[in-house]
This record gives C-alpha cells, sequence and structure tokens, in this order.
C-alpha cells in the first residue's frame, strides 16, 4: 500500500467521517497523557479527500487525543488519493487487530467494512484472516448483523452485560420489549444461562396472562425488586429468578416452598440430605449420608429412626 510520510492540519481533518472507524473505546484520556510524554509514536493513516481536507482510515483515537493537547499540526502517513477502499478497509482492519483483540462490536464493524468492498464471504473471510482477524465462515452472518443493533444493544456486548446469542435474541423482540430487558439484565448483571431462564420464564407468563413481555418486566413486583436499596446485585438476581419461576410455574413454586420448609424440620444436619424427584414429578426420593465413623454412622440411624417415627417424612412423601 503506498503512502507517504507528511504532516497536517488537524483542522482539516473530517473527525466525523466515521466510514472506517473500527474501534468502540471514546476515552482518550491515557492516549493524552502516552503523546504528550512520548510523543506520536504510531501516526494515524489519512486518505486525502477532493476538497484538500482528509479522513481517518485508522487513527480516531490518535487524533482526538492531538486535538485535546491543542496541536496545530501532526505526523501522519497520508495514501494516495485513488487507493481503493478495499485496500483502505483491510488497513484499518490490520491496524486495530495489531494493537488488540477486537470486541465483537468491533470485529463486527470490520467485517461490515470489508464486506461493502467484497461480495463474497468466503473472500471476506481470507482477507480478514489476513489481515490479523479470525472469524469463522459459519458465525460471519451473525457477527455482520450486530452492527444493527440499537446503539444501548452494541453498548451491552462490549460492556459484556449481553452475550452474542442474548443479542441475537433481543433483536428479535420489538423495540420496547427488547429495551426493557435489556435494561434488567443492565441492572442485575446475570450471565448468559441465567438471562436466558429469566426471558424464558417472562416470555411463557406473559403468553400465558395475555400481556406483553414489556408488562411483565415492568410489573410492580419486578420494580419493587429492583428498586430496593437493601439488597446487593446477586441477591436481586436471586429474587428474579425466583419471582418469574413462580409466575411461570406457580404449582411447582408452591411444592417447592413446602418440601424446604418441611425438610427444614426434620433437622438433618449437614451430613444427611433428602433429594426430593426432579421437578416433583416421580415418586422417588433419595437420602444420601456422609460419615467417617462408624459412631457418626450410628447417629445417622437415629435420626433415620426419628424420621420413620414422624409425621414430617409421611406428609413429604405423600
Amino acid at each position: 500500500m503506498r503512502y507517504k510520510a507528511g504532516s497536517v492540519r488537524l483542522s482539516r481533518i473530517e473527525t466525523d467521517n466515521e466510514k472506517y472507524r473500527i474501534t468502540t473505546r471514546e476515552d482518550v484520556k491515557s492516549l493524552v497523557e502516552s503523546i504528550e510524554m512520548a510523543g506520536l509514536i504510531n501516526p494515524p493513516l489519512l486518505l486525502p479527500e477532493n476538497n484538500n481536507t482528509y479522513i481517518v482510515v485508522s487513527g480516531f483515537r490518535r487524533v482526538n487525543a492531538c486535538s485535546r493537547l491543542g496541536w496545530d499540526r501532526m505526523a501522519a502517513r497520508l495514501l494516495a488519493p485513488d487507493t481503493p477502499p478495499v485496500q483502505c478497509g483491510l488497513a484499518a482492519v490490520a491496524d486495530n487487530c495489531s494493537q488488540r483483540e477486537l470486541n465483537l462490536i468491533e470485529t463486527s464493524r470490520a467485517v461490515n467494512l470489508l464486506s461493502g468492498s467484497i461480495a463474497d464471504d468466503k473472500v471476506v473471510v481470507a482477507m480478514a484472516a489476513k489481515a490479523g482477524l479470525p472469524v469463522a465462515m459459519s458465525i460471519l452472518p451473525k457477527v455482520r448483523a450486530l452492527c444493527s443493533l440499537p446503539m444501548p444493544l452494541q453498548q451491552g456486548i462490549i460492556d459484556a452485560t449481553l452475550s452474542l446469542p442474548m443479542a441475537e435474541r433481543l433483536q428479535r423482540m420489538s423495540a420496547e420489549d427488547a429495551r426493557e430487558a435489556f435494561d434488567l439484565f443492565c441492572e442485575i448483571r446475570a450471565g448468559l444461562n441465567v438471562q436466558r431462564e429469566i426471558l424464558d420464564n417472562a416470555e411463557e407468563s406473559a403468553r400465558r396472562e395475555g400481556v406483553r413481555l414489556k408488562d411483565i418486566l415492568r410489573s410492580d413486583a419486578v420494580l419493587q425488586i429492583r428498586a430496593s436499596d437493601e439488597a446487593d446485585r446477586s441477591r436481586k438476581t436471586g429474587q428474579v429468578r425466583k419471582l418469574f419461576k413462580e409466575w411461570r410455574y406457580p404449582a411447582l413454586s408452591a411444592a417447592e416452598e413446602t418440601f424446604k420448609r418441611r425438610l427444614s424440620s426434620l433437622s438433618l444436619g449437614r451430613d444427611m440430605k433428602l433429594v426430593p424427584p426432579a421437578g416433583f414429578e416421580g415418586p422417588d426420593y433419595s437420602l444420601s449420608l456422609k460419615f467417617n465413623s462408624l459412631e457418626q454412622l450410628q447417629k445417622h440411624k437415629d435420626v433415620i429412626d426419628r424420621l420413620l417415627n414422624g409425621d414430617i417424612l409421611r406428609k413429604i412423601l405423600d
């Protein structure tokens, strides 16, 4: 790729033209401090425009940092005006990949940048790999679609609030439903499996009640949990999970609560466990014991005798 070293006025750089922008990072404080101390080590890559201005191909944060420092001019690598867009795209991807591992949104931007000039997905994958960005053909359409998500959802992916599967699921919802789910997930910061469980139970409850998902997610009971100042994030997550599970499976939730209450009354101790059938859908319970001596085993026998002669275990089994 042809370029020459030069110096340009910052006023001639069109920073609002983000055609080739890949980075999602906005903060430049540390970069300002670095450039102020050591100078601009890696000048940005600029493409001349017909109106005697330049657009940034790579180095948006560097241009911003130099502007923050009050510089009038800055060193730059100047591409030839006739550089093809595909070459500019490859240069932008390669420069970003050489500095760090790209997040999912940055990867999506990079893929879309290359796809704008390359029609064949196989060629896109091959060119991305050469630029230092390995992307599997199987997930290329999913990654490419991330750039079409609303900005709050994109930010959720950047912040690791949302995973790719959950972002795709929210994308299929109405904007209002997706926004309510996203706001909830931002607040409780649960992992993918917990998010999936909450959303499954909430959607099923909404279908059964004949209401919108957003109405379930903003119900008084949910808002009360979210507004609580006494519960930390982990506890709020547990309360939200429990609430939606109770709404979706009221009979099962009632059975679980009854079992927990009666189990507590048995006073089994920490070395003896009574386990109910999965989903309370079968008749078989299991009792496990842990012991390291005959004396401890005898104590377990005494507890079992007490259980057999009492009413609580009989009520559990009935």
